[in-house]
């Protein structure tokens, strides 16, 4: 398994931290609560087009094929609010895909997508009775690194980007019985300071059948059009894609 870029690194020592200060923060206030899902399953189906320097190619890679050529992943996702108003969340995602196709000649050909991904925002919420509504302000980093390469000839592509996108967005908690939840989050962002455009919907449902787990159930999709670049330039990337498909986890809180 290949070891995770260093962005990634990073961010997973900052969730350390961030636990850790909360966890000290609850038990100075009491007025914490938190959720830790510290691996979830996000069935990803990839569906959209990217362009390297003069290399334009369809990126559509369905679960099936991404589970198959699986070299490594990481999903984690965190939360903390004060008082049931103001709060943060951390959201990762990694996904290292390695493919190899047999070509003419007995020579094979090596294909390998990295995609990262790491939100960091801060909510403001505010309690009606059964729901709860949230407004989201933050960023979210994104990485992307594609390198297609003829096992013991050149290298045709080799290319990575990175960038952080803006984000504002909303998420609506509806508590419609017992133990269940209705979780709704929608946000756009990039705004050309990133991507040229982005955007997320979620929804979830969630059982808490016990006093500190839960479960989750669901759809996720995220969308980004990011580009950088002239389009002459052998330098020219464009990665216009969603990444999407249905979620499974565990969830902690306490």
């Amino acid at each position: 398994m290949k070891k995770i870029n260093q962005p990634l690194k990073v961010l997973l020592l900052l969730i350390s931290v961030l636990v850790v200060t909360t966890n000290h923060a609850r038990a100075e206030e009491g007025d914490w609560e938190f959720n830790l899902a510290p691996f979830y399953l996000w069935a990803i189906n990839i569906s959209g087009d990217q362009t390297i320097g003069p290399i334009s190619a369809p990126v559509n890679v369905e679960f099936n094929d991404i589970f198959d050529n699986l070299d490594g992943a990481f999903i984690v996702h965190f939360e903390a609010a004060y008082q049931n108003r103001w709060g943060f969340l951390v959201d990762v995602n990694y996904l290292d895909l390695e493919n190899k196709q047999s070509l003419a000649n007995s020579l094979t050909r090596k294909v390998d997508l990295d995609i990262s991904m790491a939100e960091l925002s801060g909510f403001r919420r505010w309690n009606l009775d059964q729901h709860n509504l949230d407004v989201i302000v933050g960023g979210r980093y994104v990485r992307v690194a594609n390198n297609i390469s003829v096992l013991g000839g050149p290298e045709l592509v080799d290319g990575a980007q990175d960038w952080i996108d803006p984000l504002v967005g909303g998420r609506w908690i509806w508590n419609f019985a017992d133990d269940w939840a209705f979780v709704g989050r929608g946000d756009i962002g990039g705004f050309g300071v990133g991507s040229n455009f982005a955007w997320q919907a979620a929804g979830i449902l969630e059982w808490q059948p016990f006093k500190y787990v839960s479960f989750l159930a669901g759809y996720r999709a995220v969308g980004m059009d990011y580009e950088d670049g002239n389009q002459r330039s052998p330098d020219y990337f464009n990665f216009d894609a969603t990444v999407h498909g249905p979620v499974l986890g565990i969830n902690f809180k306490w």
